[in-house]
């Protein structure tokens, strides 16, 4: 499991963050760590925890040792953007508001958009498409993820015509049920005597290809 560490960099002069995990587009070398910890959205929190007490530095998320586009030997993670995506309705479980999370969470066929919403945005989008889940009875239902700013890897291949396409890998947290929902009712479920019906929740990765063709010049 990857390690994310919270870390400090300078506040640029007259730097203006639209929202507390942000990141200046043109970031200083990586400073003093606050905390290291396996759960990403745990240390987000702790990075907006620390940038809400409006210092002179700002604290970031980054992958310590795996390459990156910023830092080559620190994978930036920070800020992230939130989609909706579709999982398996599991068998036998019901759930008791429309931001229920089941702890066995299985990714559906299908894409997820290419756009990369807040998080209210994307829990508002959640909301509405499993009211119509419930509405017509469907075998899917959504959950929020995020996703870390750069990409794990990406591969970039030129053709003959000189089109190039890109290819990145992306890893995504599954949100769990937060103070307006929670893991639903497993009381019908055939697993209901396993631990995934009765355990609190726990930080769930998976990860998503993207590819992008850009045409040859002229």
């Amino acid at each position: 499991m990857a390690t994310f560490r919270v870390s400090l960099i300078a506040r640029p002069d007259g730097w203006q963050p639209t929202r507390p995990d942000d990141v200046p587009s043109q970031p200083g070398a990586l400073g003093e760590t606050l905390c290291e910890t396996d759960d990403l959205l745990a240390a987000v929190q702790k990075a907006i925890d620390h940038n809400e007490a409006d210092g002179a530095d700002w604290a970031v998320v980054v992958e310590p040792g795996a390459a990156g586009v910023i830092w080559p030997k620190a994978r930036l993670c920070t800020p992230l953007g939130y989609k909706a995506t579709t999982v398996w309705w599991p068998e036998g479980w019901e759930p008791e508001s429309t931001l229920d999370v089941p702890n066995c969470v299985f990714k559906a066929p299908g894409e997820m958009g290419q756009e990369r919403l807040t998080y209210p945005d994307a829990q508002a989008r959640v909301r509405a498409l499993n009211q119509q889940s419930l509405d017509q009875a469907a075998n899917v239902w959504y959950v929020v993820v995020a996703v870390e700013n750069e990409p794990v890897s990406c591969t970039v291949s030129r053709d003959s015509s000189g089109t190039e396409t890109t290819t990145a890998e992306y890893r995504l947290h599954v949100i769990g049920p937060d103070g307006d929902g929670n893991r639903g009712d497993c009381s019908h479920c055939p697993a209901r005597e396993m631990d995934c019906a009765t355990e609190g929740w726990t930080p769930k990765q998976q990860t998503i290809m993207t590819t992008e063709i850009r045409p040859a010049d002229g």
